[in-house]
């Protein structure tokens, strides 16, 4: 009988402790509220759109080249700003949260961003997201001509073994 009971008490702090850890959608949406998740979805599309016009020189596009190009890469950038939007964004966000945050965590994660250390980092987000963009566009430039010669490399296998099953 003791062993039962000893049994049933663990099963109901179990259970209560997973009922405790799970974080709630009101705390989620008071966490992004204090980081400005939907400020630095704007920025975002503004380093999308700054990448767009960096793609004009990495495929070296011509001057008369450049009307359709920038016709086209006008068109997604229409297409992002109107299908990225945070609104579309907050419930897989919110639930992308409540997947891999407890209530604990996101407790201490919305003391951390009310604190002037956490205000200060909602702040620079945006600017530290945008260097570090542009740094890894850097990375990628360099790399390129190391890429494009891999990718030749692997088309003209790939096209040496057609060849060779049309025989």
């Amino acid at each position: 009988m003791k062993v039962r009971i000893l049994l049933l008490t663990l099963l109901c702090i179990t259970f209560g402790a997973q009922a405790e850890t799970k974080a709630s959608r009101e705390s989620v949406e008071k966490l992004m509220m204090l980081t400005d998740v939907s400020k630095i979805m704007d920025a975002m599309q503004g380093q999308v759109s700054t990448m767009f016009n960096n793609m004009a020189t990495q495929m070296n596009i011509s001057e008369p080249e450049r009307p359709a190009f920038e016709k086209y890469m006008g068109k997604i950038d229409q297409l992002l700003k109107k299908k990225m939007t945070w609104e579309q964004f907050k419930e897989p966000m919110i639930n992308v949260y409540l997947k891999h945050f407890n209530q604990h965590e996101i407790d201490g994660l919305i003391e951390f961003y009310k604190s002037d250390v956490g205000k200060s980092m909602t702040q620079k987000m945006p600017l530290v997201m945008q260097d570090s963009m542009m740094a890894g566009q850097q990375a990628m430039r360099s790399l390129m001509p190391e890429i494009q010669a891999i990718a030749q490399e692997m088309q003209g296998e790939i096209q040496q073994a057609r060849q060779q099953d049309g025989e």
